[in-house]
C-alpha cells in the first residue's frame, strides 16, 4: 500500500514538473528569437524586442530568470505592470500586490492587477504565440501614385475633430461601460453607412475591475476584388481609462487615448471605401485594452485560429499631442523581429512626405494593439506622437481637446500615413472617383430688426440631391474665415438659421459649405451682412402675437412665417423656433420674468415685436 502511494505521488509530482515553470528568456536579434521559438523545451507565449515569456518544461538558470515554478496553476493569466523602477516599492505596497519579478521598468505579478498611474499593462495569456514569419513581400514604393495621393488629400482635419469631440463627450468609455457598448454601436453604425461587412465580436475579460463581457470589438471588412482572403488590417483601441472615474465619479474622456486612434481608422474607411482594391481591408476598434489588450488579442488570437492571411497590421494609438515647439515627426514602435514592415512604413513615409521626420524606437514604458498581432504570427507597428513627449494627461480626466490633442494637423498626417501603407499594400484598382456635390439652397443674409441689436442671420436649406457623398455638416463663414460649424437636422425641410454678431456700421461676407463624407466641400454663394441697429417701421410686416403679458404658451401668427427667435433683455438670443402653416407656438413658461423680444422672419419680411413674461 506504501508502495502504490509513493507511486502515485511521485506521479503527481511529476505531472507538476511537467506542467512548466514560466521564465523570462533575453534575446539579441531575429535569429536568437528563432532560436527560442524553435527549442522544444519552450512554450512562449508573448515577446516583446528583447525578451520572451515562455513555460519551459527544464528551468536552465544560464538562460533564464524563474518568474514562477508552476506556470498558470491557479492563475489564467499574468500580467507586466509598466513601473519605474523608482516607484516599484510603493506601487507594490500600495496595490498589495507581489512582484514575481522587477526589472528597470515593470514588474511581473501572478492575476490581474491594478495598473501603476497613467501607465498600461499587458496580460500574458496560457496561449502558444507564433513568430511572425518573413516570407512575405511588402511592396517596394519608389513614386507617388496620384489616386492614393487623391486618397491622401481628402483627409479632413474637421472630420477626425468630430470623431474626437463625439468620443470625448461619452466623458467615460471604460471597458465594461454602458457607454463603451454604446461607443461600440456608434462605431458599427459608422462603420456600416460606408458600405462595410461589419461585425461586433463579442469577447470577455478576466480584469482587476472585475469579469465578464466587455464592450464589442467591431470589424469592418472591405473586400478585395481580386484576392478577397488575403487581407492588410489597420485598428485602434476605443475604451478609456483614469483613475478618477473608477473611484472618484470623475471622467475618462480618452480624447487622446484613444479617440484619435478610432478617428483615424473611420477616417481612413471614409475615404478608401470609395475606391477597389485586389485585397481586403480590415478596419478595427478593439474594447479592453486598458486592461492588458484584451480585445485585439481576442481578434489576433482568432485570426490565428482561422489561418487569415494578414499581410501587415497598423496601429492607430495616440497620434494628438504635439509638444510646443517640436516639428510634427512620428515614432515607430516595433519589435526588431517584425522589420520588414517597419522599413516598409519609413519607405511610404519617404516617397509621399520626404519632409515628415520617421524613425523607429524601443519604448519600455507601454504597449498597445500591434503587440497582439506580433504575438500570434502577423507582422505589426505601431506609429506614436513621441515615446519621450507624449501625452501627460492620458489616463486623466484632462484627456481633451486643447489639452491632451493639441494638433489635428499631425493628425491628418497620421491618417495620410495609414492610407498610405494600407492602400499601396492593398493595390487600388482604377483612377481616383469623381466626386461631386452640390451647395445649399436658399441661402439668405437678413439684417436685424429689434433695435439697439447689432446682428445678422443666416438662413439656408439643405442642397439638392445627386452629390456622391453624404452630407456631413455645414461650415459657416465670414470673411473667408470660419466661425461655426452647423450639424444636420433629420428633416429635409429644415430651415437652418445663424446668428452672428457684428459691429453696429460695419459689414461681412457670408458664405455657407455643405461638407460632404467624400471630402467634397461645396461652397454657396457669397452675401454681405451689415450692422444696424434695427429696420425703418415701413418695411414690417404686420403679425399678430398673443397672449401678452404670456405665463405659458405664446401664439405668433403672420402671412408666410418662417421662424421666430426670441432675444432677452441684454441682447442674447434664447431660441429659435419654426414655424408650421404661417404660425408658431413658443413655450415661455420656463422663462423668467422680464422684458423679450420677438424677431419674426417671413416670405414677406421681418418685424419684431417686444412681450413681457410675467
Amino acid at each position: 500500500m506504501k508502495k502504490i502511494l509513493f507511486t502515485f505521488v511521485a506521479l503527481l509530482m511529476s505531472s507538476v514538473m511537467m506542467a512548466g515553470s514560466l521564465v523570462k528568456i533575453s534575446y539579441s536579434d531575429r535569429s536568437g528569437l528563432e532560436k527560442l521559438f524553435a527549442d522544444p523545451n519552450l512554450t512562449i507565449h508573448y515577446y516583446n524586442n528583447s525578451e520572451v515569456f515562455a513555460t519551459a518544461e527544464r528551468f536552465d538558470d544560464r538562460m533564464m530568470v524563474m518568474i514562477d515554478e508552476q506556470a498558470y496553476n491557479h492563475a489564467g493569466v499574468y500580467t507586466l505592470i509598466y513601473c519605474p523602477e523608482q516607484n516599484q516599492q510603493q506601487y507594490l505596497a500600495e496595490k498589495q500586490v507581489n512582484a514575481l519579478n522587477q526589472t528597470e521598468n515593470y514588474v511581473i505579478v501572478k492575476g490581474m492587477a491594478v495598473p501603476y498611474k497613467n501607465d498600461g499593462a499587458v496580460a500574458i495569456f496560457n496561449k502558444e504565440a507564433q513568430l511572425p514569419r518573413l516570407t512575405r513581400d511588402f511592396p517596394q514604393v519608389t513614386e507617388v501614385n496620384a489616386t492614393i495621393r487623391e486618397m491622401m488629400n481628402q483627409v479632413s482635419m474637421d472630420s477626425l475633430e468630430a470623431t474626437v469631440q463625439h468620443l470625448q463627450d461619452y466623458q467615460n468609455r471604460i471597458w465594461n461601460s454602458d457607454n463603451a457598448f454604446t461607443a461600440s454601436d456608434w462605431i458599427a453604425g459608422r462603420m456600416e453607412a460606408l458600405g462595410l461587412e461589419v461585425e461586433q465580436q463579442a469577447f470577455n475579460a478576466n480584469t482587476w475591475m472585475g469579469s465578464g463581457a466587455a464592450a464589442p470589438n467591431v470589424i469592418g471588412i472591405q473586400r478585395g476584388t481580386k484576392y478577397p482572403d488575403t487581407y492588410v488590417v489597420c485598428g485602434s483601441h476605443f475604451d478609456s481609462f483614469s483613475y478618477e472615474a473608477m473611484y472618484g465619479g470623475g471622467t475618462c474622456p480618452g480624447a487622446d487615448d484613444n479617440a484619435t486612434g478610432v478617428a483615424s481608422v473611420l477616417e481612413s474607411a471614409r475615404i478608401m471605401t470609395q475606391y477597389e482594391f485586389e485585397y481586403s481591408i480590415v478596419y478595427c476598434a478593439y474594447g479592453c485594452e486598458e486592461m492588458g489588450l484584451y480585445g485585439s488579442e481576442a481578434y489576433a488570437s482568432r485570426c490565428q485560429q482561422e489561418g487569415m492571411d494578414i499581410i501587415g497590421y497598423f496601429n492607430n494609438d495616440m497620434n494628438g499631442y504635439l509638444n510646443p515647439g517640436d516639428p510634427i515627426h512620428i515614432d515607430c514602435i516595433y519589435p526588431n523581429a517584425v522589420e520588414p514592415i517597419g522599413t516598409y512604413y519609413m519607405n511610404v513615409g519617404e516617397v509621399y512626405f520626404p519632409e515628415l521626420p520617421i524613425r523607429h524606437v524601443n519604448f519600455n514604458e507601454g504597449d498597445s494593439d500591434h503587440t497582439s498581432f506580433n504575438n500570434h504570427g502577423y507582422m505589426g507597428i505601431y506609429p506614436f506622437e513621441d515615446y519621450q513627449n507624449h501625452s501627460p494627461y492620458i489616463h486623466t480626466p484632462n484627456d481633451i481637446i486643447g489639452t491632451s490633442v493639441t494638433s489635428f494637423e499631425m493628425s491628418q498626417q497620421f491618417c495620410q500615413m495609414n492610407i498610405g501603407c494600407l492602400a499601396e499594400i492593398a493595390t487600388v484598382i482604377g483612377d481616383a472617383p469623381v466626386v461631386e456635390c452640390n451647395p445649399v439652397t436658399n441661402f439668405y443674409v437678413g439684417e436685424p430688426v429689434a433695435k439697439d441689436l447689432s446682428e445678422v442671420y443666416l438662413e439656408w436649406q439643405r442642397p439638392e440631391e445627386g452629390s456622391t457623398g453624404e452630407l456631413q455638416h455645414f461650415d459657416v463663414y465670414r470673411d473667408n474665415a470660419m466661425i461655426a460649424t452647423v450639424e444636420i437636422d433629420p428633416d429635409p425641410t429644415y430651415h437652418y438659421i445663424y446668428t452672428d454678431t457684428i459691429t453696429v456700421g460695419a459689414s461681412a461676407e457670408y458664405f455657407v459649405t455643405a461638407v460632404y463624407s467624400d471630402g467634397c466641400e461645396a461652397q454657396s454663394e457669397t452675401l454681405v451682412g451689415y450692422g444696424v441697429t434695427g429696420l425703418e417701421e415701413t418695411n414690417r410686416v404686420e403679425a399678430q402675437v398673443y397672449p401678452n403679458p404670456v405665463e405659458g404658451q405664446l401664439t405668433v401668427k403672420a402671412e408666410g412665417l418662417l421662424h421666430v427667435a426670441v432675444y432677452n433683455s441684454i441682447g442674447q438670443q434664447v431660441v429659435t423656433v419654426e414655424a408650421y402653416e404661417n404660425q408658431c407656438t413658443i413655450d415661455m413658461s420656463n422663462y423668467p420674468a422680464g422684458l423679450y423680444s420677438l424677431q419674426m422672419v417671413s416670405s414677406k419680411g421681418i418685424n419684431s415685436k417686444n412681450v413681457i413674461v410675467k
